[in-house]
């Protein structure tokens, strides 16, 4: 089931977060493939729209990158999350859980 724009567009930096946080240094088009893979295709994100919330979240201090030359010769820029990153992540992370609870009482559901 796809999700509308407005809610992931609430959730999308905190996946690239996380996507990061678990599996690493990636650049743009390997870090859309884990992120989708992690997530079962559920969390698909086109490269359009990885590469905005990427710069947003290098000009916040958040995430850091390096442009490098890959091993087929191919130069890319490579992501890596920060440690500022890491505590912003860990703090959303808390606030969604507290969201998604009050949100399940606000609307009685039985998640």
């Amino acid at each position: 089931m796809p999700f509308s724009k407005e809610l992931m567009k609430g959730a999308a930096e905190l996946i690239v977060l996380q996507a990061l946080c678990d599996h690493g240094e990636s650049y743009g088009y390997q870090l859309v493939q884990t992120i989708a893979d992690t997530n079962n295709n559920i969390f698909e994100m086109q490269e359009g729209t990885l590469y905005p919330i990427l710069y947003r979240l290098e000009s916040k201090g958040l995430v850091t990158s390096q442009k490098r030359t890959a091993p087929s010769g191919k130069e890319r820029r490579y992501y890596t999350i920060t440690k500022s990153g890491k505590k912003v992540l860990a703090e959303r992370l808390g606030e969604f859980q507290s969201f998604m609870r009050a949100m399940k009482n606000a609307l009685s559901l039985s998640v």
